[in-house]
């Protein structure tokens, strides 16, 4: 008698089911994957309109002293130091021994000052990065 060595035609197409199943859960994963850094990156640049409207906001009222490449440092109206830096992986207004928090999950804050403003950088922990200007009159 002679002994055939191979897979049957039901082992094969029980193989193919499984593969098909598969590819489908990965193609599916890839999917949903791609909807989640969508709506992330949508969740980055909100983020970062509230920042720049928030900073807008808190300065409006302060008076420009000078820029280092990583903080923009001001004064109240009764000559009270406010600086905007990097610390820990945040970027905050710092004044009077306290600070606010205005843009989370920072990872790098650049600022270069110009004619009539201050131009900064923002790389955040993901590596987006994101670039702004205050205008000081």
């Amino acid at each position: 008698m002679l002994k055939n060595n191979g897979f049957t035609l039901m082992e094969c197409l029980v193989a193919l089911l499984m593969l098909s199943g598969l590819l489908l859960l990965l193609s599916s994963l890839i999917t949903h994957i791609h909807k989640i850094e969508q709506g992330l990156s949508g969740y980055h640049q909100l983020e970062w309109e509230i920042f720049l409207l928030q900073l807008d906001n808190e300065m409006a009222t302060l008076q420009y002293e000078q820029t280092t490449s990583r903080e923009i440092w001001t004064k109240t109206v009764d000559k009270k130091s406010v600086v905007i830096k990097k610390q820990q992986d945040k970027i905050i207004k710092s004044q009077s021994n306290g600070y606010q928090p205005l843009l989370t999950g920072v990872k790098q804050f650049v600022c270069q000052e110009n004619n009539h403003g201050v131009d900064f950088s923002v790389t955040f922990t993901d590596g987006k990065q994101k670039k702004g200007t205050w205008i000081f009159e």
